[in-house]
């Protein structure tokens, strides 16, 4: 079954795409669908691959415990929804996940493993290279987002 790309087509963040990538990269996602409150990963595990979200939330969070304290807190990193992707360091330099992913509602996902990025290269480096443009630019927004963070956690201590 093809994965429905149409929500990701009219976002402008994936205007570098063109019609055979969008044609191509569909046979390669494996669409999922979730139910509410399913851990899809959670922190060290083994990054395997890169998740588009089409329909509902995932939250993406840490688990910590507080110096002098006993219980495990989460820091709630952001909740994402339909449009965005997460997990996007897998594809990059496969690393353990550095967070865990838990659908907030039912939701349908679109998986791309590492295994099918790496046949994705050597098939149609085209659409593999659109696909990294993507992910730089998540990945940029996400450490201007951080950096503006930290800029306020200094300002209040």
């Amino acid at each position: 079954m093809l994965a429905d790309l149409s929500l990701f087509q009219k976002d402008p963040n994936f205007r570098g795409f063109r019609e055979e990538d969008w044609e191509c990269l569909s046979s390669f996602l494996e669409q999922k669908t979730i139910p509410a409150k399913t851990v899809i990963f959670k922190e060290n595990d083994k990054g395997d691959g890169f998740y588009w979200i089409g329909k509902g939330k995932v939250r993406i969070s840490r688990h910590f415990i507080p110096e002098g304290k006993k219980k495990v807190q989460e820091n709630l990193l952001t909740v994402l929804g339909p449009g965005s992707i997460f997990g996007e360091m897998a594809l990059i330099e496969r690393p353990p996940r550095s967070a865990d992913a838990t659908t907030e509602t039912d939701a349908v996902l679109l998986y791309l493993s590492h295994a099918q990025y790496e046949k994705l290269c050597k098939e149609k480096p085209g659409t593999a290279l659109a696909i990294q443009d993507i992910l730089v630019r998540t990945l940029c927004a996400r450490l201007r987002e951080a950096n503006r963070n930290f800029e306020t956690i200094l300002f209040l201590v």
